[in-house]
């Protein structure tokens, strides 16, 4: 019997998002940054970082119209990040530096790893929201992303606190789904924002750019909702087309067994 698209199953990702309580990178690791780096995340801050991941399935879920199931296990890691690593403008706990975190964690398969960090507010240390990397060989394919919980207090007052999270894990997806073919006019890249809008008739704020809403709000919902769902509009010149992950598409990533 050929499935309906109800009947179709969603995209399925594993996803650990590991919580380093505590940075401390002594001095040599930093080059000319020098010194040593300290920070230990309070109870609060801790229990705000597994909040937030084990909120992610949720989020992702109504924000892709159930095109996508986020299986999440957030844990605490059992020491504190000890290593950063050069990468663009700024320092940043990048796959090799965060291994000895991940790695026991590591038993079962994953298709999606996030470390969350402290650091001490050090220039150079928080250059942006988080930095992700593709597909990595020493964590068995899985994509990997950082970012630092230096933010958290806000989390609580800001709209769709989760949006810089699903943006980095979404930079895991992009890789994977560059990797099966989808080329940029089917699939804009992540930050390929300026100057779209919905295609949704339904939608509320249909009139209003990406960036128009974020600029309003502070959230970036509407574009990963867009990106999610194949909903996203045309650049002014760009002809008719779906862009954007539809379920079809979703859906040329196997599913793991």
């Amino acid at each position: 019997m050929a499935l309906t698209p109800e009947r179709v199953p969603p995209s399925r990702w594993r996803f650990l998002g590991v919580v380093a309580p505590a940075l401390d990178v002594r001095p040599g690791w930093l080059g000319a940054l020098g010194g040593r780096h300290q920070r230990a995340m309070g109870d609060g801050e801790i229990d705000a970082c597994l909040a937030m991941l084990r909120s992610l399935p949720a989020v992702v879920a109504e924000w892709s119209d159930g095109n996508v199931a986020l299986e999440v296990e957030a844990v605490v890691a059992g020491g504190a990040l000890c290593r950063l690593a050069r990468v663009g403008e700024g320092w940043w706990a990048d796959p090799g530096a965060a291994l000895d975190l991940v790695a026991p964690h590591l038993g079962e398969p994953r298709d999606s790893v996030l470390l969350l960090y402290p650091t001490d507010g050090s220039p150079g240390l928080r250059p942006a929201w988080g930095y992700t990397w593709g597909t990595v060989d020493v964590l068995g394919g899985a994509g990997f992303s950082a970012i630092v919980s230096d933010p958290w207090p806000g989390w609580a007052t800001i709209e769709d606190p989760a949006h810089g999270f699903v943006h980095e894990w979404l930079h895991q997806v992009e890789a994977v789904y560059r990797g099966l073919g989808l080329g940029e006019d089917d699939l804009p890249s992540l930050h390929d924002v300026a100057d779209r809008r919905t295609t949704r008739r339904d939608a509320p704020d249909r009139e209003e750019t990406y960036v128009g809403h974020e600029r309003r709000t502070g959230s970036w919902r509407p574009w990963y909702r867009d990106y999610m769902t194949g909903t996203v509009g045309p650049k002014t010149g760009e002809g008719p087309r779906t862009r954007g992950l539809t379920r079809d598409r979703w859906l040329r990533r196997p599913n793991p067994a």
